[in-house]
């Protein structure tokens, strides 16, 4: 159904012209709207048994409006008069749908290129963390999406931006509701739905998360290996089943594949092990899939443990030994690890703890690349708060500058020595790097007689050209 360039209107008697095609899934398709901030979903069922069902459902969704608010979620506003069925609905200007990260056009020469003309390694890790958060807030509040696709996830156009919003609410509901969908986006259909055994709920939800997430990190589908590619038509519809191995699955490589990118490139070993959870065991058991907020924590230490290349600018594990999309050697890094802090009596006590203790978050900068701490990483928290910057610090040759950016003060110890905490508040204070000279340092978040999360800083020399 052509309807580009067509005007439609709403109950309220307001014209829109339909600008440009958004976006398309199974139930219809999404335009912006000529000279506005506000987006149409336009339905292929324009029955009244569908119009029934759609005002139903605009009226549930606006009961939402508590549990929606401050969600990076288009929220549908109004129902369009006949003879055209559908919505308009709130859309950011400067946005487009994920699935230009994932759609590689047909004119690349370089994939590697084409990559970060997308923003790189990072910004798509980010990116999808931010979605999963999204929907890993939805399922806190008993709500399901339905129908996650990188069609109804808008990112932010600009390179240097990573802001998402959710469209296509109209599907939202109540994981207890009575009034269960079976409808999905073709491919990123979990296997129950697709055998239509069971509606939509969270652990649908998470398995096309992680569909999105594998395209959108390793160009490829989960499920399409060189069997499929190179085989009879319903071999694809037996993988959308489940009835064949994943591209990675370690004990059956019948339908391994040679397209997409290295894995070891694009994800982490934590996001591996994700990844062989949701479509190994849990392909078929889906309460062996890991659920989305999971993945909200591996994706941002994946994005966490980057750096940024001097030479090409992509971004790469901070682990890899030089750049794996130019050659480039890495530079010099500093690796953050964060950690528990306990009081106790003595500097012995304090330092044998600490050796004990469960890294909780690792993260890397350079010369090239300043890191700024967010409430996430210094309180663990969760929620709208957790990306307010705390903390920033860069590298200068020998030395670590921080400083505090939300107006609290932190504290520096070093390992080992029983000295005066020294306060870090909104100036820089330097950090020399040369540990058998000052020791360890340990930037604490907390101050220094309570239990909290602290800082410890490793110097890793650059690798040098071969």
């Amino acid at each position: 159904m052509n309807v580009e360039g067509k005007r439609v209107v709403d109950e309220h008697r307001n014209v829109y012209e339909l600008e440009r095609e958004l976006g398309r899934g199974g139930q219809g398709a999404v335009f912006s709207v000529k000279g506005g901030r506000r987006a149409i979903k336009v339905l292929f069922d324009r029955s009244s048994s569908q119009r029934e069902l759609l005002r139903r459902q605009l009226k549930y969704i606006q009961q939402m409006n508590l549990e929606l608010r401050e969600l990076a979620i288009a929220r549908p506003l109004e129902m369009l008069q006949p003879p055209h069925l559908g919505y308009v609905m709130e859309l950011l200007t400067g946005m487009m749908p994920l699935s230009r990260l994932i759609n590689i056009p047909r004119n690349v020469d370089s994939l590697a290129e084409w990559y970060l003309s997308g923003g790189g390694l990072r910004r798509r890790l980010l990116l999808l963390a931010r979605c999963a958060e999204v929907l890993s807030q939805l399922h806190s509040k008993g709500l399901v999406y339905s129908d996650p696709s990188p069609n109804n996830i808008f990112i932010s156009a600009e390179v240097d931006a990573c802001e998402i919003r959710l469209i296509d609410a109209d599907n939202l509901h109540y994981e207890s509701s009575t009034f269960t969908r079976r409808f999905h986006t073709p491919g990123y259909g979990a296997p129950e739905l697709v055998l239509g055994r069971t509606g939509v709920n969270t652990l649908t939800d998470a398995y096309a998360f992680a569909v999105i997430a594998f395209r959108t990190l390793c160009l490829i589908h989960p499920l399409m290996g060189d069997l499929v590619i190179d085989g009879e038509p319903e071999l694809e519809q037996q993988a959308l089943e489940g009835s064949l191995p994943w591209v990675d699955d370690p004990e059956d490589q019948s339908n391994a594949t040679v397209h997409g990118l290295p894995r070891d490139i694009v994800l982490s070993p934590k996001l591996t092990k994700l990844c062989q959870r949701c479509f190994g065991e849990g392909l078929l058991k889906p309460d062996k899939r890991p659920g989305v907020s999971q993945w909200v924590e591996d994706l941002y230490s994946a994005a966490d443990f980057t750096l940024e290349c001097p030479e090409c600018h992509s971004t790469y594990y901070a682990n890899q030994k030089c750049c794996p999309w130019c050659g480039s050697p890495r530079p010099t890094l500093v690796q953050l690890l964060i950690k528990r802090w306990e009081p106790l009596p003595d500097a012995r006590e304090h330092q044998r703890f600490l050796s004990n203790q469960k890294i909780l978050a690792a993260l890397a900068f350079s010369e090239h690349q300043p890191l700024t701490l967010t409430n996430r990483t210094i309180s663990g928290r969760t929620g709208t708060d957790s990306h307010v910057p705390a903390i920033e610090l860069r590298l200068e040759k020998a030395n670590i500058h921080v400083r505090s950016v939300n107006g609290q003060c932190f504290w520096l110890t070093a390992d080992g020595e029983q000295q005066k905490p020294v306060e870090v508040q909104d100036s820089w204070k330097r950090i020399p790097t040369d540990m058998k000279q000052y020791g360890t340092w340990l930037l604490h978040f907390a101050p220094v007689e309570r239990s909290h999360r602290l800082a410890t800083f490793r110097f890793i020399p650059g690798e040098r050209q071969s």
